[in-house]
């Protein structure tokens, strides 16, 4: 794999190098009597371009720049450019001049003394040259900076899928313990719920497993997947709990998955299985322009510290998914009293 990513780039600066030759030698086409003139000339300034480009890419950058060395990098950089102009200068000078002298007779006018010094010291020359000669390293910087930046972006949601992956785990496999437990006391009482119990743990575990695998679901579709959840939440409980699910929801819009059913499940898990008496939970969700406004109210037991415990790590999974899936467009508040147990959660579609 390594071998082909070397091959891969050797092609692909082999392309861009190319490209630089020709747009060079197509623009000054017309300033040059013979082809091979045109060739000799340009053939030698893209040879300096590779080598100022790598010059600073794989030397200077790594050496000084990437360690927060400025200065040294700046003044590596300008001895380069200095020592890359005496050399185009004295190619000039020493060979085309020389060998092409028709082509530069109105250029040399320029000059007091057609030799190295007058040349090499003139201003309008260095500059000239400094663009040439640095345009093709900047380009090549801009695709490596655009790259690393992309290669950064893909490592960020491959790790932000990876925490959410971890973080749904902790909860699935808790509702799953708690519904086959429930399934095996029906199926020992031979109860008629039996089936009902099946039907809806089917239902929520294909969900589970083929559905939710996508960044956002459609919300319908979650709170369906909700009132299967209650529906079997209360075949297990009974008269032990009152459930009340207002709803209104319209349009087609998207959530992520799972994220209000861990709602729901937490209320359940902390308001409903440690209560002695009657529990209560009641649920209000709507959605008003692209807003969602979702409140849980649930009965508060007398719960031990270790239970506490067990509910501030719930809520603080929560929050995680809350952080990775929709930064700076959530809001989450908690309320809790002695009795009553409430959260309140506002997400942005």
């Amino acid at each position: 794999m390594e071998a082909i990513n070397v091959r891969r780039e050797i092609i692909l600066h082999s392309i861009f190098w190319s490209c630089i030759f020709i747009f060079s030698t197509a623009s000054a086409s017309w300033y040059y009597n013979e082809t091979r003139e045109l060739f000799e000339v340009y053939g030698f300034r893209t040879i300096l371009q590779v080598f100022v480009a790598y010059t600073i890419l794989k030397f200077l950058v790594p050496k000084f720049l990437n360690k927060g060395r400025t200065l040294p990098f700046i003044l590596a950089t300008c001895l380069l450019f200095v020592i890359a102009h005496a050399i185009c200068t004295s190619y000039l000078v020493r060979y085309l001049i020389p060998t092409y002298p028709e082509t530069y007779q109105s250029f040399l006018k320029r000059f007091e003394e057609v030799n190295f010094y007058h040349l090499y010291f003139n201003f309008n020359q260095f500059f000239s040259k400094f663009l040439y000669l640095v345009y093709p390293c900047a380009i090549l910087m801009a695709i490596s900076f655009y790259r690393e930046r992309q290669q950064l972006q893909e490592l960020h949601e491959k790790k932000r899928e990876a925490e959410l992956s971890a973080l749904k785990n902790q909860l699935n496999p808790h509702f799953l313990f708690n519904t086959l437990n429930s399934l095996y006391l029906l199926a020992l009482k031979k109860s008629d719920k039996t089936i009902k119990v099946i039907e809806n743990l089917s239902y929520i575990l294909d969900y589970m497993l083929y559905r939710c695998d996508k960044k956002f679901v459609l919300l319908e579709d979650e709170l369906v997947l909700i009132n299967k959840y209650i529906e079997l939440e209360q075949l297990r409980y009974g008269k032990r709990v009152e459930i009340t699910f207002d709803e209104s929801i319209n349009g087609n819009e998207e959530i992520a998955p799972l994220l209000l059913l861990t709602l729901v499940e937490n209320a359940f898990k902390h308001g409903v299985s440690e209560a002695i008496d009657t529990a209560s939970i009641q649920i209000q969700i709507e959605n008003k322009e692209s807003n969602l406004f979702f409140t849980l109210t649930n009965s508060k037991p007398q719960v031990t510290d270790k239970s506490s415990d067990r509910k501030k790590l719930g809520l603080t999974n929560i929050k995680k998914q809350l952080e990775l899936l929709y930064p700076n467009k959530h809001q989450l508040h908690t309320i809790d009293e002695s009795t009553l147990y409430t959260t309140a959660l506002e997400l942005c579609l």
